[in-house]
């Protein structure tokens, strides 16, 4: 039994597969590009200049329902200058097999988000450029731009608080269409978010009209603008989705 023991991290090691989580920024069926300019569905004209937001508590999702947790948080953060395409989020490593799908989170957990900042380690802490000094919590997902307006004005979305945690899920148990096979020499989990979709209407045609002010600072916090922010939040459940073929291998 001692024996057994001391060989077992040793064999745990030798059956797990490194993976890579990446990610291509889309605005609809495109590659995003910093500096190219994009329409609304209303024809608003507007180019992203930064795009940052936490992603959390990962897991692989089995053909069973169960998970292989990955544990840890990452701050992602895409600007002019830097790739778009092919970008990894984090590294981890996870029994080889087939999975059905993988889920997380983007946000800060509830138990991280509302400690003293002044403690935390990176990626979270004061100097993150994600934590709201008058408001206690992380920013868990912030997309700044340009609105070409007369005159051309700047827009914010800056989503946070534990109701804006935005849970993504990617699986499907209940048919074959999604599988993940893991080989044992690991492989790449290749996911796509269309940028473009947060400005997409809402219940009887509401949308993001940058000519409103009030509209081009969103915080969510206001009851003027929290409305505005839940469009925003269902938009963003559904702008993660799997490329395809989601898993490269190595």
């Amino acid at each position: 039994m001692q024996r057994w023991l001391l060989l077992w991290p040793l064999f745990a090691l030798a059956l797990a597969a490194p993976v890579e989580l990446k990610l291509n920024l889309r605005v609809g069926g495109q590659p995003l590009q910093f500096g190219q300019t994009y329409q609304t569905p209303q024809k608003q004209r507007y180019q992203i200049d930064l795009l940052k937001f936490y992603l959390s508590e990962v897991a692989l999702v089995r053909p069973d329902g169960s998970e292989v947790r990955v544990p840890g948080l990452v701050l992602a953060e895409f600007k002019p200058g830097g790739p778009t395409q092919g970008v990894t989020l984090m590294r981890f490593e996870a029994p080889p097999g087939t999975y059905r799908g993988i889920r997380f989170n983007v946000g800060v957990p509830r138990e991280l988000n509302h400690l003293d900042a002044a403690t935390q380690s990176p990626p979270l802490g004061v100097n993150s450029g994600m934590y709201w000094a008058w408001n206690p919590g992380y920013i868990f997902f912030k997309l700044e731009g340009r609105a070409f307006l007369e005159p051309e004005r700047r827009w914010v979305i800056h989503m946070g608080t534990d109701a804006f945690r935005i849970p993504v899920r990617l699986q499907d148990l209940q048919t074959p269409r999604l599988v993940l096979n893991l080989p044992g020499r690991g492989g790449s989990i290749l996911l796509n978010l269309d940028v473009g979709a947060a400005f997409l209407p809402g219940p009887g045609g509401a949308f993001l009209d940058w000519r409103q002010e009030e509209l081009r600072q969103l915080h969510g916090l206001s009851p003027q603008t929290r409305a505005f922010m839940g469009l925003v939040y269902q938009n963003l459940i559904q702008a993660f989705s799997l490329a395809s073929p989601p898993l490269q291998s190595r």
